[in-house]
């Protein structure tokens, strides 16, 4: 597929759609690897020396894996959560610490009916999971469950 750059107008629908987080601003060029994967460069070359070395020799990845894009509904990468959690500020699941252990380790969580009371007022979809203070992951908020997209090199053993 190659290299595909997402420029301002892709860039600020993504930034809107990232409001969800509470994320306003994204200090990358951004560039879509496949159809739903979203990366951000933020190394010392131009948008326009990028595209010279493309049209040259090609170029399959650029810069840190980000955003899985399920149609204007965004998850985010392992390594996104860390690069952008000072301004990760909505959307964030407080996992207790077994909660937590069960969600490094891989497994999804079955929602309690405390958790269900809990958390009946957040919005079903993609949320960050935190555990005293510290982002540990994404995944999917449920009715009766939060499923775990921890990626497998990841996971506690």
């Amino acid at each position: 597929m190659g290299l595909s750059f997402i420029f301002r107008n892709d860039k600020e629908k993504l930034i809107k759609n990232l409001g969800y987080y509470g994320i306003t601003k994204l200090p990358y060029l951004l560039t879509r690897s496949g159809k739903e994967k979203i990366r951000g460069y933020s190394g010392g070359l131009a948008t326009d020396e990028i595209i010279k070395i493309n049209n040259e020799i090609g170029i399959e990845l650029l810069g840190q894996y980000l955003f899985h894009d399920y149609h204007d509904n965004l998850r985010f990468s392992f390594d996104a959560i860390s690069a952008l959690k000072d301004q990760i500020t909505e959307n964030i699941l407080e996992l207790d610490d077994k909660q937590a252990e069960e969600f490094l380790k891989g497994r999804d969580i079955a929602l309690t009916k405390e958790d269900q009371e809990k958390w009946k007022n957040e919005t079903k979809g993609f949320k960050v999971m935190r555990n005293q203070g510290e982002f540990i992951g994404t995944g999917k908020l449920t009715s009766d469950r939060v499923v775990n997209y921890m990626p497998k090199e990841r996971r506690l053993r």
